[in-house]
């Protein structure tokens, strides 16, 4: 025999209610959603939640608990290359940054590959 949705007890759940710990059912269509035995409590809860919420953490800490973590210092930034030179773009106006890359002299001037007899470029040597 399947359940009765009519049934008052069809969707009842013992829960405990977080705020005074004691035990409730709830029932209804809420009852899987439903935390707090009363609106007082619900009250109570979202209280606290405003004052969490309003005041600031170093406040709550208590002055014999676990001291904060120590902020980290930044990393250092990677050095960014050296300015060659700067100019207006031709198009737009808006200054330009030319900047000097340091590179091998065969990344530089760069050879094509030799095609194979069979017509066919190598793609690694």
């Amino acid at each position: 025999m399947s359940p009765d949705p009519s049934d008052p007890d069809y969707n009842a759940t013992r829960k405990t209610c977080p705020i005074c710990w004691e035990a409730f059912v709830a029932t209804g269509r809420q009852a899987k959603t439903r935390l707090y035995c009363s609106r007082q409590c619900k009250r109570t809860a979202a209280a606290r939640r405003e004052v969490e919420r309003t005041t600031p953490a170093s406040a709550t800490a208590s002055p014999f608990g676990t001291p904060p973590p120590a902020a980290t210092p930044p990393a250092p930034a990677a050095p960014l290359p050296h300015i060659a030179a700067q100019r207006d773009c031709p198009h737009c106006g808006g200054p330009v940054t030319i900047v000097a890359l340091l590179t091998t002299p065969e990344a530089a001037r760069p050879q094509m590959p030799v095609a194979a007899p069979g017509g066919v470029i190598p793609l690694r040597r």
